[in-house]
């Protein structure tokens, strides 16, 4: 996919509709509306980037809303990632707003209502579908609607890969596409990571126990003897205490270690990043192939053959 709108072409009176109508129909469905109709003129690019949607606005002041008739009406669970290049934003969500201006890049969420004023000279935004982030950062619903890791190096280099990825356009073939968009999930991964971060001394230390625990199994994923004594001995605790903190999270260490290797060969093999089932299984710590895709089938409701084939 790879395409380009403007409502040059388009009679005055209808130029905010047909616009609407194109973003809603290629990112979220949102209701709109427009300070402005008579002037209104704008251009919207979009195309794939893997498993990615990429799109570059450029418009006039507008407002999205998507209330809780939208999410009844059209269901997403897609994350939406913004980089405002030039011009402002007001984006609120989950009793936060954040102001977006020049370089400044933000998360919002299809699944929950927000609000967004915007008056994009020009503007990047990412459609990420829902669990090819969550399998690398499991919380990164609780970061939307605040400015991502704002002056830290990651954001400048997550802003780079973004700018860089509109620069390419459809050039390069469908697995260089694939792995540039798995790179930039890790490099919004590591963001996200900042960001959690930043917030630590607000945590309790039960809350901060369990937000390092997760990371130490997301770095340690292909490690098939991972158990939860090796798990809770890198965290300098007892068995029996890490256990009672996941208890508060309604899982066991155990069921979230294989929940995310689980999440993470289904999240390669939709990107493209292996070639054989048995990479799919064994790089993320599946030890036993024949459980590894009764457990895949039995989650996702397709084999891993059979997704591998599709992509």
């Amino acid at each position: 996919m790879n395409l380009d709108y403007s409502t040059d072409s388009v009679e005055s009176r209808q130029r905010f509709e047909y616009w609407s109508d194109v973003v809603c129909k290629y990112l979220i469905a949102a209701k709109s509306r427009v300070p402005d109709r008579q002037h209104f003129n704008a251009r919207f690019s979009v195309r794939s980037l893997g498993k990615l949607t990429l799109a570059e606005m450029s418009s006039p002041r507008h407002y999205w809303e998507r209330d809780a008739q939208q999410l009844r009406i059209g269901p997403n669970e897609d994350f939406m990632l913004s980089l405002m290049v030039s011009g402002q934003g007001v984006l609120s969500q989950s009793g936060r707003e954040v102001v977006q201006r020049n370089g400044d890049i933000v998360l919002y969420d299809a699944a929950r209502p927000f609000s967004f004023d915007l008056a994009p000279e020009s503007t990047l935004l990412v459609r990420i579908p829902r669990r090819q982030l969550l399998c690398r950062f499991p919380e990164a619903h609780n970061l939307t609607a605040m400015h991502l890791a704002e002056g830290h190096p990651t954001a400048r280099l997550l802003g780079d890969m973004i700018r860089e990825a509109a620069r390419l356009g459809s050039s390069g073939s469908e697995g260089m596409q694939a792995s540039l968009a798995s790179s930039l999930l890790d490099m919004l991964s590591a963001v996200l990571q900042v960001q959690s971060g930043g917030s630590d001394g607000a945590l309790s230390a039960h809350e901060l126990l369990f937000q390092k625990t997760r990371d130490y199994i997301a770095a340690n994923l292909d490690d098939c003897e991972l158990d939860v004594e090796q798990i809770a001995a890198a965290q300098h605790v007892s068995a029996r205490t890490l256990t009672r903190v996941f208890a508060e999270h309604g899982t066991t260490p155990i069921q979230h270690l294989w929940k995310q290797r689980l999440e993470a060969s289904h999240a390669a093999l939709c990107e493209g990043r292996v070639r054989q089932v048995t990479q799919a299984a064994f790089q993320y710590g599946f030890s036993d192939l024949s459980h590894f895709c009764r457990v895949f089938k039995r989650t996702y409701g397709v084999t891993p053959q059979t997704l591998l084939r599709r992509h």
